[in-house]
């Protein structure tokens, strides 16, 4: 048998989008284990999803399709799921992630799904191909969903993989990693702007987290496990050997959980001379530590702080306090490394006194760069089945189908919550009242063929005042602001776009940006408009399909 995996398509060709190590997982360990295994990338193609699978399908005789994702992803994957159906009807489908592992019926009953893998996948996927190819019963399988006739079978659940360094690394050449890390420019994000050319790697160098917090939930299960030293390093070599990465991002929920691992890291990846970017607690840093972070190449630190109310703190099991997260942000701008965090509300205990405690120190302490955000109820984290509880989610497919909104969990009313959700999305890019970078000198170097056109930009930085060359800087868009990272304190702070990218602020430039700002804003307002809007382009969806 033939499987091929894909990916959702996040973004169209061309634009930078995350890449998720989930699939490219188990399409190396089923490579590894020997199986018939093709990989298709639909983010880096242009053609709609069903010419793509098509394509692959017929070419390569594809037997099982198989994608996965998170819950939030359910309109993308389904569009795998339709088309790859559409093609070959009896086409077998298997989907893993996120989606199955939090609520199997749910997903199952409603997506044309035949096999759904729960839990960790690539040693359940490498049984079901077994059990498919040898036509064996598959309800042995450990760690599976599917329907028998119109029952759905859930089998008995997978214990999670306790030797990691059994696992290949990810299968990152399948999916044409090398094209996703030349999208990288160094304006794409806040995290980028430290490099001119920036090549980013990500990689997961443990699994799980021992923390519960009530808004998180954790697909790979319970059990928090970690990867050698030695196994993770190889995979860092492959990476630099074969990318030529220059900056590596951490993605483990939680990367400080054993601090003299921490610290052995740090040690081995100086020699590298690449940035890198580790997630942590505020109560795993001090002193110490952050000089040793700081040394190894560390010039910015994703911490996990949510409130700045011991209520909602503690509401949320972060097992934090304020006192620690205010320390530990000090200690982190002393040492000068950038900061990434949020503060979010919307916990069931928020209340008027824990919303004024957390945005009076939020005013009050700008120069972090913290953005305000709202809790999303996501599958199946506690605050999920809390709304689920209490009436708050009704219909569970309808709130996965509108992409997980955000809902009411607090005891304030509609009208002061919807208050609250305005304010915190106004400050969502956190780029008012900031003391802003000062352009110095911009500069156009050159222009793509789709009229993109590039810079070199000297920006004074507000908080040391050194001056830092930016090069390949491109506007990603007419917001008032965009981010940088000092390229010596490593502050964030916004520089006002206008100012950077004076080239691009062209009438031409301008008009057709407000053309299709008002579009957009009638479309999205008024019912009658987006009617006319939708009707217009399944119409033309219906004529192209007739030529």
């Amino acid at each position: 048998m033939n499987f091929l995996f894909v990916t959702p398509k996040y973004v169209n060709r061309g634009q930078p989008y995350e890449f998720y190590l989930g699939l490219a997982y188990v399409s190396a360990y089923m490579k590894h284990k020997g199986f018939n295994v093709y990989c298709l990338n639909t983010c880096h193609y242009d053609d709609p999803i069903e010419k793509q699978l098509s394509e692959q399908i017929d070419s390569k005789k594809i037997d099982v399709v198989c994608t996965g994702g998170m819950s939030i992803h359910f309109k993308l994957i389904n569009a795998i799921l339709d088309a790859a159906k559409k093609i070959k009807p009896e086409i077998i489908t298997v989907v893993g992630g996120a989606i199955i592992t939090s609520d199997p019926k749910l997903a199952l009953e409603n997506m044309r799904i035949d096999f759904g893998i729960v839990g960790e996948g690539e040693e359940t996927m490498a049984e079901l191909a077994d059990a498919l190819c040898n036509k064996r019963d598959v309800s042995k399988v450990k760690g599976l969903a599917f329907f028998d006739n119109t029952n759905l079978i859930v089998s008995e659940p997978r214990e999670p993989i306790s030797n990691l360094d059994l696992l290949p690394i990810p299968d990152y050449e399948g999916f044409e990693y090398g094209y996703f890390i030349g999208l990288s420019a160094p304006s794409d994000q806040i995290t980028y702007s430290i490099l001119d050319e920036v090549r980013p790697g990500s990689i997961i160098t443990s699994r799980s987290c021992p923390y519960s917090c009530t808004f998180c939930y954790h697909p790979l299960g319970k059990k928090y496990r970690q990867r050698t030293l030695d196994n993770v390093f190889r995979e860092i070599d492959y990476l630099i050997e074969k990318y030529n990465i220059n900056l590596l991002v951490i993605s483990d929920e939680l990367f400080s959980v054993d601090k003299e691992r921490m610290y052995a890291f740090a040690e081995r990846i100086k020699k590298y001379n690449i940035k890198w970017i580790p997630q942590l607690r505020v109560s795993d840093v001090d002193e110490s530590v952050l000089k040793a972070l700081k040394d190894s190449g560390v010039y910015m630190i994703s911490y996990g702080i949510e409130s700045m109310s011991d209520i909602i703190l503690r509401s949320m099991q972060k097992k934090i306090t304020k006192a620690q997260i205010e320390t530990a942000l000090k200690l982190t701008r002393d040492a000068k490394i950038a900061i990434i965090g949020n503060i979010l509300f919307g916990d069931p205990t928020e209340t008027e006194e824990t919303i004024k405690e957390s945005v009076e120190w939020w005013f009050n302490h700008r120069k972090y760069g913290m953005p305000l955000s709202m809790i999303i109820t996501l599958p199946d984290a506690p605050v999920y089945r809390y709304a689920i509880k209490n009436g708050l989610i009704k219909d569970k497919l309808q709130y996965m189908r509108d992409g997980f909104p955000i809902i009411n969990l607090t005891k304030l009313g509609d009208t002061r919550f919807k208050k609250l959700y305005n304010f915190a999305s106004y400050y969502t890019n956190d780029d008012r009242n900031l003391a802003a970078g000062k352009v110095v000198s911009s500069k156009k170097e050159f222009k793509l063929r789709n009229g993109k056109n590039f810079f070199t930009i000297q920006i004074r930085c507000p908080e040391c005042h050194s001056v830092s060359d930016y090069k390949n800087m491109h506007r990603k868009s007419f917001e008032v602001y965009f981010f940088v990272v000092c390229r010596d304190c490593h502050a964030r702070f916004p520089v006002k776009t206008k100012k950077g990218f004076r080239e691009d602020y062209t009438n031409f430039y301008l008009i057709r940006h407000y053309i299709f700002e008002i579009a957009r804003f009638s479309i999205n307002r008024f019912p009658i408009i987006k009617f006319i809007y939708y009707k217009y382009r399944h119409n033309r969806v219906k004529l192209h399909k007739t030529i």
